[in-house]
């Protein structure tokens, strides 16, 4: 997508949401009813959505720092489709989602292979980053794995197998099968990306 087509997007879910009664929608998604508008949690940190325009920001945003565009539309569309549904349990990898087949090599080359690359070599490493990160440890998916409830009601995990002089490593990231009630198949590659791209620079962090 271009940027005005991220524009558009957060303009149509903005005009959306604020036609929805707000209480309703905070309950819907797990976020907190503020006097300002919601509150809710984005990747382990606090995020805050102003009901007047429904901009988005982090909670005591630092001069410097800006909330990405992109990010903006994944917390604004899930405000929009929350219904209420909890999460599963039932983790599928991407091309289980409905539609998901049609799209898995794009995701698997923008998310999963990178998450092998940093990770797969190095014992260890995704252990420490998911650490970093606040995840929790779930030593039944792969090698080494982390669980992230990444919004209120949507859990993700990255697993990787570690390479060997025999098998090349892989990384993988499966998804509550939940999120189809939540997010877009577009939306969903890009959080699950999201998570990726932040658990790598936390590896950085740990190597610097």
């Amino acid at each position: 997508m271009r940027v005005d087509d991220y524009k558009e997007a957060c303009r149509l879910a903005a005009a959306s949401l604020m036609d929805k009664n707000p209480d309703e929608v905070a309950r819907f998604a797990g976020a907190e009813r503020t006097p300002e508008g919601f509150r809710l949690s984005f990747l382990g940190r606090p995020v805050v959505v102003r009901a007047s325009d429904m901009a988005v920001s982090w909670e005591n945003q630092k001069p410097d720092e800006t909330f990405s565009l992109t990010d903006t539309v994944l917390i604004l569309h899930y405000l929009q489709g929350a219904g209420g549904q909890l999460p599963t349990g039932n983790m599928v990898a991407y091309r289980q989602i409905t539609g998901g087949e049609f799209y898995q090599d794009a995701f698997h080359r923008r998310a999963e292979i990178p998450l092998a690359q940093t990770f797969g070599q190095t014992p260890g490493l995704l252990t420490k980053a998911v650490a970093l990160m606040g995840g929790t440890l779930v030593p039944d998916f792969g090698d080494e794995s982390g669980k992230f409830t990444v919004l209120p009601h949507i859990d993700l995990i990255t697993l990787v197998y570690l390479g060997d002089e025999e098998f090349e490593s892989s990384g993988k990231v499966l998804f509550d099968a939940v999120i189809s009630a939540y997010l877009s198949l577009e939306d969903a590659a890009w959080l699950g990306s999201a998570l990726v791209y932040r658990l790598m620079g936390a590896a950085r962090t740990l190597q610097n």
